[in-house]
């Protein structure tokens, strides 16, 4: 759906395309775990999992054990968990039940998997091109932030999903798309935006098979399926909004509970302004408040080329993906940059054009990794 257009290749075995992601999941897991023992000669080599597990991590563990707190907790910055979108962790707690590993472990592997199963289904949206598709699983499993797609954290649910909410609309699969976009309104809280993607879709579908803007409103609402796919597309955010009103008498905790990360709503432009004029005082290329300003800078030129490319579903998801967390700091923004399926998906078909700016691309994926993983573990805040 994302390139300008497809480039069949349907020659290329299937085999090829589940066994090039595998080679990825096992050159990144060796490149983390080589960074890992670097980082942390000492340490026991059974706590790689754990040695990863840094930030947010630590919550979504504690979620997938003993659920929702009903108060804040003084220990954890006064902060209630009901920040986080249920989800994923309400996905590992119950695999836990039936697998005895430690959560860690068992939420690690389960995310290897589900990347796994997120590069398999964006080969279509990559437009059937094998480099792209060697740049994304690359990036996606041994690249520099594939830490966030192979331990605990949503990004990875949130990848998958949002990647099968384009391929059911790349079919007009309303309702496929639906069922997507519910459960990934329940993994964040942007995911909620996905339903105004499936309503552009349609919009763009009846002016194709039309011809015409006339009649429009009677026209989709005479869509049973359609109708019925914008009732279902918002489902998880709601049922999360009514949880929370009913365990902790506030449908909008998860929003009121930003306060204790000092996260509050102002201009986004202003955000962005103040980031990139934060120059670093320790003689680093740049600052971290410089880093995330230019992530999101970044995700929105990507959707300005969305944008030219008229994949307008994609744009108006992307958009609020970036406008609505940016209104409310930097705090985070290059993680939700490189978790916004679109903007890498559209980024590999770029760099895959030209075999030069391919190979180069996919070196620096690989090499980058040990760098940034070192970053990580290291506690470095861009990367939060």
């Amino acid at each position: 759906m994302f390139p300008p257009s497809l480039d069949l290749k349907q020659d290329r075995p299937t085999a090829l395309l589940l066994l090039l992601p595998l080679l990825f999941v096992l050159s990144g897991t060796l490149i983390r775990f080589l960074a890992f023992r670097y980082a942390q000669p000492d340490a026991d080599w059974t706590n790689y999992f754990g040695a990863l597990c840094r930030w947010d991590c630590g919550w979504y563990v504690r979620m997938a054990e003993t659920g929702y707190d009903t108060f804040p907790i003084p220990s954890r910055i006064n902060a209630g968990n009901w920040a986080f979108f249920p989800f994923y962790p309400m996905l590992v707690g119950l695999v836990a039940k039936v697998i005895p590993l430690p959560t860690i472990v068992l939420a690690s592997l389960l995310s290897i998997l589900t990347a796994y199963a997120a590069v398999v289904a964006a080969w279509p949206l990559l437009g059937r091109n094998i480099r792209a598709y060697t740049l994304y699983a690359a990036f996606m499993l041994s690249g520099p932030v594939s830490f966030y797609f192979t331990t605990f954290f949503t990004e990875v649910m949130y990848v998958l999903l949002t990647t099968l909410v384009f391929r059911f609309l790349g079919r007009s699969d309303y309702l496929g798309a639906a069922g997507a976009a519910a459960l990934l309104s329940a993994t964040r809280i942007v995911g909620v935006f996905a339903s105004l993607s499936i309503g552009i879709q349609a919009l763009m579908d009846y002016r194709k098979s039309k011809g015409t803007w006339k009649g429009v409103v009677p026209g989709l609402l005479a869509q049973p399926r359609l109708v019925l796919a914008i009732f279902i597309a918002p489902l998880g955010f709601f049922t999360y909004v009514a949880f929370l009103n009913y365990w902790v008498g506030d449908g909008l905790a998860f929003s009121h509970t930003q306060r204790a990360w000092g996260r509050m709503v102002a201009n986004p432009a202003v955000y962005l302004w103040e980031g990139l004029n934060k120059w670093p005082d320790n003689g680093a290329l740049f600052s971290n408040s410089q880093i995330l300003a230019l992530a999101a800078i970044a995700g929105l030129v990507v959707t300005g080329i969305l944008a030219w490319r008229r994949q307008w579903p994609a744009v108006v998801f992307c958009l609020f993906c970036i406008i609505i967390p940016l209104a409310a700091g930097l705090a985070s923004m290059l993680r939700f940059m490189t978790a916004m399926a679109p903007l890498t998906i559209t980024v590999a078909t770029l760099l895959a054009r030209q075999r030069v700016v391919f190979v180069l691309s996919f070196v620096a994926i690989i090499v980058s990794a040990w760098f940034v993983t070192l970053a990580w573990m290291g506690g470095n805040v861009a990367l939060v």
